[in-house]
């Protein structure tokens, strides 16, 4: 006999298994589901057990004779449509297997057509309005306290995917298509000049919102819909099933890397290219397609973005670990206001990250992490980057370049030979992108940049050391979060 827990006897492993058994056998004779008739001729029936047919053949769970139906019985196929309970997301539903037609609220569903059922759906078959049942939820309809009342007919809540201090993100499954959706619930905060520094200041938001609209590429979130009211918003984005980049980087050697970098640079520069700058990138705001180790990934995220048709930017945010040196001391700025430099600077530590597992700037004191960042002091010294091309560290340099106005553009990040030079990379990014639908991705790589030329050392980037000594910081040492996230 095998072991057993010193406080588990046999007897106890057998009264543990029948109730067990027990609560399986009840958990299968409840109803998820009541379909009501809306016919004399018919019962109303609980929905028990995996599934249920309806049609003429003797197998159906309800089966129709030409005594019920008289002359319409030939319009009522042998399977008509089934309703089944799927085990996966918990939702219920309807599979129209008719010629005749089988509808849904008036709407034909079409020959092996699924939807999603939800509570009070009227059923007919044959004929639009000539209902047969309705559709009683026994809490398997997808509907859920988090959406709002004119998202529920069109959306089936699944599951949580996130949850932040301003909101939530949750699984969804549009009724009709059967598409996945994440909905990002946002809570909207006071829209006081105090709270202006708040992510979930009503500018912020509508921020966000006014780029998603503007917004259509094969590497940038795409917005579905949109409900707000007085108090939340709700953006209707697709889904990402492979999650964020932040969890892929671990296991990238170097041409994995490129493959996602290359499209990373598509997606800034598409941003740029309409006077976006997104000023908060970093892997958790990279979302991928699917768990493929090739697959598509798209830069999400846009209420710290800003539209800018010049360098007018003097907020400073973004995440830390990841901000320029422009961003928080405006000794590296011009006339006061940074551009989209930002952006490269970013992208280098995206890079170092993802080549190394390392961070270039990284201390638990947030002004040593500071001095760090106004120095450009990091260092390529570890064993891991004595497999990492030189191509590849002499780009970093050339990204975390101190002065923005020397640092590398995004236009010659393409045409830098670790870039230029991987045809491979380029065209299995570009099969992906066509693969969705877009047309031409890289058109723009055709024309040739200004020749820039680039100093620095094999350790930092910064050009010149000497002249940050006298730097300034203009935000206050509490004006960072715990997470070190800029909040001023």
């Amino acid at each position: 006999m095998s072991q057993l827990p010193d406080t588990l006897t046999p007897v106890d492993r057998m009264e543990q298994e029948t109730v067990e058994e027990s609560l399986d056998f009840l958990q299968a004779t409840i109803p998820w589901g009541r379909l009501h008739s809306c016919k004399r001729f018919l019962d109303s029936v609980d929905l028990i057990g995996e599934s249920f047919t309806f049609g003429r053949s003797e197998t159906c769970t309800v089966v129709i004779t030409s005594n019920q139906f008289q002359r319409r019985v030939v319009n009522i196929s042998k399977l008509h449509f089934s309703i089944e309970r799927s085990v996966e997301d918990n939702l219920v539903y309807i599979t129209d297997l008719s010629k005749n037609g089988t509808f849904v609220n008036k709407i034909q569903l079409g020959k092996g057509s699924r939807r999603i059922l939800k509570n009070d759906d009227r059923i007919a078959v044959s004929v639009p309005d000539d209902y047969i049942y309705i559709y009683m939820s026994r809490g398997s309809d997808g509907t859920n306290d988090f959406l709002h009342q004119d998202l529920i007919d069109k959306y089936a809540h699944i599951r949580l995917l996130g949850r932040g201090a301003c909101g939530e993100v949750r699984l969804v499954r549009e009724r009709n298509s059967l598409a996945y959706y994440a909905i990002k619930k946002i809570l909207i905060g006071p829209s006081n000049t105090s709270q202006m520094h708040k992510i979930n200041h009503p500018s912020k938001i509508n921020n966000e919102i006014n780029i998603l609209r503007t917004l259509s590429h094969g590497c940038v979130i795409n917005m579905n819909d949109i409900i707000q009211t007085q108090s939340e918003v709700y953006l209707v984005l697709e889904y990402m099933a492979g999650g964020e980049l932040s969890n892929r980087i671990r296991s990238l050697d170097e041409d994995g890397a490129k493959f996602f970098f290359f499209q990373i640079l598509l997606a800034v520069q598409y941003l740029h290219s309409k006077g976006i700058v997104h000023r908060d990138l970093k892997p958790e705001n990279i979302l991928l397609l699917d768990d493929r180790p090739e697959t598509l990934l798209k830069i999400s995220d846009f209420g710290l973005s800003k539209i800018t048709s010049n360098n007018d930017m003097v907020t400073m945010c973004g995440t830390l670990r990841y901000v320029a040196p422009e961003v928080i001391y405006n000794v590296f700025r011009e006339y006061g206001e940074y551009g989209k430099e930002v952006d490269v600077w970013s992208l280098g530590v995206i890079l170092f990250y993802m080549l190394s597992k390392e961070y270039p700037f990284c201390s638990d004191d947030l002004s040593i992490l500071r001095n760090q960042i106004k120095s450009a002091s990091y260092h390529m010294t570890s064993d891991t980057w004595r497999s990492i091309s030189s191509e590849a560290k002499n780009l970093i340099k050339k990204m975390l370049i101190l002065h923005p106005k020397k640092r590398i553009t995004i236009e010659e990040i393409f045409h830098d030979p670790w870039i230029k030079n991987d045809h491979g990379v380029q065209h299995r990014v570009q099969t992906l992108l066509e693969q969705e639908g877009f047309e031409n991705p890289m058109n723009f790589l055709l024309q040739e940049p200004p020749e820039k030329k680039f100093r620095f050392n094999s350790y930092s980037s910064a050009s010149s050391s000497s002249s940050n000594s006298d730097c300034t910081l203009v935000c206050s040492s509490g004006s960072f979060g715990s997470a070190g996230t800029v909040v001023c």
